[in-house]
């Protein structure tokens, strides 16, 4: 069938998305990985593939791309004030 293919790369996509969400900077891979997943679901879609696989992998790849573009910002904020606050530090 055209665009199975896309649909079960966009499902695995997705699901690692999700995984590296919980890997602090690893959530940078994870939101690229959640675009890709999207991009793939939709090309999936354009093909005639509209089982599942493919809304699986367009709702992950979503999911993934909020929560690792949340917990991405997250990280980088508590860097920067970890640093803000080493830097303001007298002795």
């Amino acid at each position: 069938m055209p665009g199975k293919n896309l649909a079960i790369g966009s499902l695995v996509c997705g699901i690692l998305s999700l995984v590296l969400m919980f890997f602090g900077y690893g959530a940078l891979v994870g939101l690229i990985l959640g675009i890709v997943a999207i991009i793939l679901a939709v090309n999936a879609k354009k093909q005639g593939y509209t089982e599942g696989m493919q809304k699986a992998g367009l709702v992950l790849g979503i999911i993934g791309t909020i929560l690792c573009g949340i917990t991405f910002v997250a990280c980088a904020l508590c860097v920067g004030a970890l640093g803000a606050a080493a830097s303001s530090m007298t002795y």
